[in-house]
């Protein structure tokens, strides 16, 4: 059985350049809109207003600020015929899935996945999946899992 590292600082610090990248995005849209609106309406244009339309989508992108410790709070425990997740923060979710029945082996990488060498697992079975998030060194962990799975 392989051990399996997740990549806790590297998905960290993607996951906080992502929100800031978001709240730097709509503070560009804020400027750039109040711009126009001043060259357009002149003095009567009121930010305030536009300020308003501003603060609802960035306070939908601060609700993903727990993404940021996610990894964090991730075990994975592999075993000859199962696999079992642990995730979660305060709501933990234990997700285990046998070897028998899966049909499918997908593997996606983020670019500073590619960069640091980590990716994200999903083993789909009939009516169920597993996400094995953020995994260091997911080429092994990949071809061990598929000499696990029946053809």
């Amino acid at each position: 059985m392989p051990t399996i590292k997740i990549a806790k600082l590297w998905r960290s610090i993607e996951a906080f350049g992502e929100i800031c990248t978001r709240i730097l995005g709509l503070g560009l849209v804020y400027l750039i809109f109040s711009f126009i609106g001043q060259e357009l309406i002149g003095e009567q244009f009121k930010n305030d207003v536009l300020l308003s339309l501003v603060v609802l989508p960035a306070i939908y992108v601060l609700k993903d600020s727990h993404k940021i410790l996610e990894a964090v709070f991730i075990k994975v425990i592999a075993k000859d015929n199962s696999i079992t997740v642990f995730s979660g923060i305060l709501t933990r979710r234990e997700d285990k899935l046998g070897f028998t029945s899966v049909e499918n082996v997908e593997q996606v990488t983020t670019f500073l996945g590619r960069i640091f060498g980590y990716s994200t697992i999903h083993l789909y079975a009939y009516g169920s999946w597993v996400r094995i998030p953020f995994i260091k060194d997911p080429k092994s962990l990949r071809v061990w899992l598929e000499e696990r799975i029946p053809n």
